[in-house]
């Protein structure tokens, strides 16, 4: 799976042309929503890219309740790798009928989207079927709870990070946190592609949206260059600064893997 995700939503989404421009220009992990798989299957034709070298993600929405209706919409894609279930009602019910319809090979592979632990947990087998976790992840917000992505990372589940730019309601937004900025300067990059980076390197997939080809651009370009181990551990510690006490919530492995080697300081 490519760890960069461009998300491709009804609102405000690029137009067939330029969507067809940047998977020319590298993107090969796209996040769809029902209403805009028409213009993506169109984009990807226009493009000339091999449907082989992409990789493409599906959010589930009530619309594709049934299996025709998905069919109508997966046969305009050639397949779909990864179908998303955002929280909604009835969670049980929905689950089953995504495990059903993985197993008529509908799609690849199953995952979900923004679940507080508990709802997880009460997915039917205690959520043993999620291959992939979608949640909002920053510097200053870590993620759920550690037990969660813990167990997820024990089972091999595929972690991504949304809404890495911005923390809101937090009044700093990430991209101006002067720590970033300065680690930005320091190595020549822009504020993005450093907080692109420190996620990559914690091992999450991030998921972004642009509607300008050159901030694209300036994400993929996140993928030609590493942080050193001081500077991870600076911006994995910003959360301590934005919380009075250190955070009880979030991935273990920021905490447990970056770990001073001998003689830096």
């Amino acid at each position: 799976m490519p760890l960069l995700v461009f998300a491709v939503s009804g609102k405000r989404r690029p137009s067939v042309t330029d969507l067809a421009e940047l998977l020319r220009m590298g993107v090969r992990h796209l996040q769809v929503s029902p209403s805009v798989v028409q213009a993506v299957g169109q984009a990807v034709r226009l493009s000339q890219v091999p449907r082989s070298e992409l990789f493409i993600s599906m959010l589930w929405e009530p619309p594709l309740d049934t299996s025709a209706k998905l069919d109508s919409l997966t046969e305009q894609l050639g397949f779909v790798d990864l179908m998303i279930l955002p929280q909604t009602p009835e969670l049980e019910s929905v689950w089953k009928h995504l495990e059903r319809l993985k197993a008529r090979k509908r799609f690849k592979a199953l995952g979900v989207k923004d679940f507080r632990p508990e709802e997880v947990e009460f997915l039917p087998g205690n959520g043993e079927s999620v291959e992939y976790a979608q949640c909002a992840f920053t510097p200053y917000r870590h993620g759920p709870r550690r037990d969660t992505w813990r167990r997820f990372g024990q089972r091999e589940v595929a972690l991504a990070a949304t809404g890495l730019f911005t923390d809101w309601p937090r009044p700093l937004p990430p991209l101006l946190d002067p720590h970033v900025l300065i680690i930005a300067r320091r190595f020549k990059r822009s504020a993005a592609q450093v907080l692109i980076r420190w996620a990559l390197q914690l091992g999450l997939a991030v998921v972004f949206h642009s509607q300008r080809k050159q901030h694209v651009a300036e994400n993929l370009a996140a993928l030609d260059f590493e942080l050193p181990m001081r500077e991870m551990q600076l911006i994995s510690g910003l959360a301590t600064l934005a919380e009075p006490v250190p955070p009880g919530d979030g991935f273990a492995h920021p905490y447990e893997q970056l770990r001073t080697p001998k003689g830096e300081l």
